[in-house]
């Protein structure tokens, strides 16, 4: 009997404990977290051997990243990627991603978010701007080069971007940070030099010059039909007729005409512009292009140095870099990136931690292999 009521108080004051816990937004940053797959994306379009190897070479990765960190105060929740190869690539793509979602109370109870900002990803033959295609002779953009925004530094054997803010939604600002791992300190892209950027901008003028001086005489050949049918309409009328004339067409044609002579002497003026640059030093025009658009010039772009935020930094395929004998699920570069809430202290943590766990020897070890 004495056991029994023993049993029971014990039960009792369990569940009176229970009840009475509250959950703890503070406590929950201090909780170990837990590993979680995520569903797993569609795979069209890589040959079966190469699907196996990307596999691999993502499971090994996923195990060192395993073994280094522990989720503290979250899910981590993690999965593979695979993506259609296309001709132009000399290497199949694929990455490695975890989703850093944290714990939260609703009321008294521990539940894990459903979205996050705060991700891990790392790319094989993966990279954040195109590198794999040329710029297409038939797009309207004018700088005529794909671009990124900013240059890396070679740090430590290996390339690291600059942090910059990154637009996490829901109003909150976070931070980006990208690693880019290479074979013997090359580059998987080529830089554009100033004086191919002034000559691609020569071409391009020299393409979209006739098309918009046709679209401006088109105005004017409207408006002179125009100009026709209401002389007609207004036969009957010749005061409504004289109004149109003085104060419609005639304005009209003036401003037309005007806008023909200045858009012709705005491009006389940026190919004049150009040659002078073209006559800058050799040395000088070998630098890497990085440019923005002239705020006073529509059809000029100004050089710029790679700590203007509004400059780009061209940049072309490198097909050198990439020995095309090996297989295309072989990694032939590797790119970390990481984002997210750095205000947030589990989040803060969780990109902190999971930078530590990543062995950058081991991801160098696997490149052309």
């Amino acid at each position: 009997m004495k056991k029994e009521i023993l049993i029971f108080l014990s039960l009792f004051f369990i569940t009176l404990f229970s009840q009475a816990q509250v959950c703890d937004e503070s406590s929950l940053a201090q909780k170990p977290g837990v590993w979680k797959e995520g569903p797993k994306g569609s795979v069209t379009g890589i040959a079966a051997t190469d699907l196996a190897r990307e596999k691999a070479v993502l499971g090994s990765i996923h195990a060192m990243v395993k073994a280094n960190y522990s989720p503290i105060g979250l899910e981590a929740d993690f999965n593979n990627a695979f993506y259609t190869p296309y001709p132009e690539m000399p290497a199949n793509t694929c990455s490695y991603n975890i989703r850093f979602l944290p714990f939260y109370c609703d009321g008294n109870t521990q539940k894990t978010a459903h979205e996050t900002s705060t991700t891990l990803t790392i790319g094989i033959n993966l990279f954040d701007s195109e590198i794999y295609e040329t710029f297409a002779e038939n797009s309207s953009e004018g700088k005529g080069f794909h671009s990124m925004d900013d240059m890396p530094v070679q740090m430590d054997g290996y390339y690291f971007f600059k942090e910059k803010n990154a637009n996490l939604g829901f109003g909150i600002n976070g931070k980006s940070k990208m690693w880019l791992i290479t074979q013997n300190g090359q580059l998987p892209y080529a830089y554009v030099s100033k004086k191919t950027f002034l000559e691609k901008r020569k071409q391009l003028l020299s393409r979209d010059r006739p098309s918009a001086l046709a679209s401006l005489q088109e105005n004017l050949k409207s408006l002179e039909g125009q100009k026709i049918q209401l002389e007609k309409e207004y036969q009957s009328d010749p005061e409504k007729l004289k109004r149109y004339l003085k104060n419609t067409y005639l304005y009209n044609k003036e401003k037309f005409e005007k806008t023909i002579i200045k858009t012709e002497l705005d491009f006389k003026n940026t190919f004049a512009s150009i040659e002078t640059m073209l006559k800058m030093a050799p040395s000088e025009l070998e630098q890497p292009a990085i440019v923005k658009q002239d705020p006073n010039d529509y059809l000029s772009y100004l050089f710029t140095t790679d700590d203007d935020p509004f400059g780009r930094v061209l940049i072309q395929p490198n097909p050198g870099y990439f020995t095309k004998k090996l297989p295309r699920s072989t990694p032939q570069f590797i790119t970390i990136q990481v984002i997210g809430d750095m205000n947030n202290k589990i989040s803060a943590k969780s990109i902190a931690d999971v930078v530590k766990a990543i062995d950058f020897a081991a991801l160098k070890n696997m490149l052309g292999k």
